[in-house]
């Protein structure tokens, strides 16, 4: 799967926040604090929006699997229908 599209998001919401630190695919996003409450929202919704997958916010191991850029490739490619 192409991470271009979920890169360059992700470093909108990096931008915003006022983070310059570079963010190679496999950097941390979610553990490390880099995204907060409200980017962690808006990459949900992003990703409903643009890949037409369903989050659950319930499942306790979610935001383990979307904690870089290349595990948010590898969710969108696992959830999405064929």
């Amino acid at each position: 799967m192409q991470t271009a599209p979920i890169s360059t998001f992700i470093h909108e919401l990096l931008q915003r926040s006022r983070d310059t630190a570079p963010c190679s695919d496999n950097d941390s996003l979610i553990s490390s604090n880099r995204l907060d409450s409200i980017n962690i929202a808006e990459l949900i919704i992003f990703l409903q929006d643009q890949y037409d997958i369903y989050v659950s916010t319930s499942d306790p191991d979610i935001f383990k699997q979307l904690d870089s850029i290349n595990l948010i490739a590898q969710y969108i490619q696992d959830h999405q229908t064929a």
